[in-house]
């Protein structure tokens, strides 16, 4: 080992410059003057290449260094248009969204005076129809109205026919009148000679009919009742009169009562009983002898003739029906 270490060479480190170098310890061999001379050439030439470098780039920088700040002003103008532009552009945009709702409305309206418009235009064809019937019916009145003053040359004429036509109606309707006048009579006489048939008597537009068999006042009420007529009632001195005439002196029954003792006298067929009627009693009626009188009769044959007594007796009666026309 220790032999190994005495064969090794001591070894010495060197810097020059650009080279660095290893060699053995014994002193370095000594360079040559020409090479020295080279090295110091290539470094002149190396500096005088990066002068040129150095100067060539001052020049150029101050040769485009305006054309390059120009440039960029003049990239900063259009950078600055553009913004413009693109200003004026969202201003643009923003007007036309608010104008969008004004353009959808008047889309809307346009639709609409569109409709209206439909319908004006079918109004006017409906218009033209109605011009077109009009001038149809325009006509026609031109015709009717041709016709009508070929009849007012007639109206004279007519005239003189329509007064004879006149005149002959009145007479017509005169003469109708007293046919009407003289069915009406025939037909009450009709009626009068059945009724009288039936025994029945006409008076003042009454039929009366005097009883042949005597019966109670309630019981001869009733008989009345059976004839579709009432026990008579009295509402003038002419009938009255025509009453006792026609019974000759018989007592019979009329149609005048009361209600117990203390009531007042009605006639049955609710005739109004007239208090002027007491000038038809008897002197000294009535009387209501027993109290138990409470139905009148006819007692004499006078004008003062009437009597009350008790309604159970058995009388002759007189009942009345009023006269109701027949129908034709």
């Amino acid at each position: 080992m220790k032999a190994a270490e005495k064969e090794a060479h001591d070894a010495h480190f060197c810097v020059d410059k650009q080279n660095i170098a290893l060699w053995p310890r014994e002193p370095p061999p000594k360079q040559d003057p020409s090479l020295g001379l080279q090295k110091s050439l290539a470094i002149r030439v190396g500096l005088i290449c990066l002068s040129l470098v150095v100067v060539t780039s001052i020049v150029l920088q101050a040769i485009l260094y305006p054309w390059l700040m120009g440039t960029v002003s003049n990239v900063k103008t259009s950078a600055e248009l553009l913004k413009g532009r693109v200003d004026n552009i969202s201003t643009l945009g923003s007007e036309i969204k608010k104008n969008s709702g004004g353009v959808k409305a008047a889309s809307v309206q346009i639709q609409t005076v569109n409709a209206s418009l439909d319908s004006v235009h079918s109004q006017i064809l409906m218009l033209k129809t109605s011009v077109e019937k009009a001038k149809a019916q325009i006509q026609s009145l031109r015709k009717k109205w041709e016709e009508v003053d070929h009849l007012n040359t007639q109206i004279p004429e007519l005239k003189k026919d329509m007064d004879k036509a006149s005149a002959l109606n009145g007479m017509v309707r005169a003469l109708q009148g007293r046919m009407d006048n003289i069915n009406k009579l025939l037909r009450q006489q009709s009626d009068i000679l059945q009724m009288v048939s039936q025994g029945w008597k006409f008076f003042k537009e009454n039929f009366y009919y005097f009883s042949r068999t005597p019966k109670t006042w309630y019981s001869a009420e009733q008989f009345c009742v059976s004839r579709n007529s009432r026990l008579t009632s009295v509402t003038s001195q002419n009938e009255q009169e025509f009453l006792y005439k026609t019974a000759g002196g018989v007592q019979s029954w009329i149609g005048l009562t009361k209600a117990g003792s203390e009531g007042g006298w009605y006639w049955v067929d609710n005739t109004p009983f007239n208090k002027g009627s007491v000038s038809f009693w008897l002197p000294g009626e009535p009387n209501n002898v027993g109290n138990s009188e409470h139905c009148v009769n006819i007692k004499v044959s006078s004008l003062q003739s009437w009597n009350d007594d008790s309604c159970d007796i058995k009388l002759y009666f007189i009942c009345k029906q009023p006269y109701v026309q027949s129908e034709p």
